[in-house]
């Protein structure tokens, strides 16, 4: 039973990991690759006056066009770093105000370090409190005395 937590709670941390952002050039984009898109100084004032503070769009990768890169977008950052979550409804950034594409990449030191940290949490836990509390029934009663 011990293994198994400990084999879950692993397993679970591994999914969600830690990620690395990395520039990748324009030419290099594939489909499906998810994407970190920062604006220009000018395509975050004149694009989409309701996104003006709009400087970080995320999302998977879709295609490219004559007007620029299509998005379908996860998430939205404004410069207060408020993030807001988007459903994957795809966009078109127009290239010239793209100042920056990068790509997101598990980062495995930061995953490994995370899962061993919380490995190491649940296994001094478990010694410290034992398989279970044995203060009280199934009834929630109590154990009563003990007999002599």
């Amino acid at each position: 039973m011990r293994g198994q937590a400990v084999l879950s709670m692993s397993f679970t941390l591994l999914q969600v990991g830690c990620y690395n952002y990395l520039p990748l050039a324009r030419s290099h984009l594939v489909p499906s690759t998810y994407l970190a898109v920062t604006l220009t100084e000018s395509g975050r004032k004149s694009w989409l006056p309701i996104w003006a503070p709009t400087c970080w769009w995320s999302g998977r990768f879709l295609a490219t066009t004559e007007r620029g890169l299509v998005l379908s977008v996860a998430a939205v950052e404004n410069q207060r770093g408020n993030v807001f979550e988007w459903k994957g409804e795809s966009v078109v950034i127009p290239g010239e105000f793209v100042r920056r594409v990068e790509e997101r990449r598990v980062a495995r030191s930061k995953t490994v370090l995370l899962a061993g940290a919380s490995v190491a949490g649940f296994l001094i836990t478990y010694a410290a409190f034992g398989p279970g509390a044995s203060g009280t029934d199934p009834m929630g009663t109590g154990a009563g005395p003990s007999p002599r």
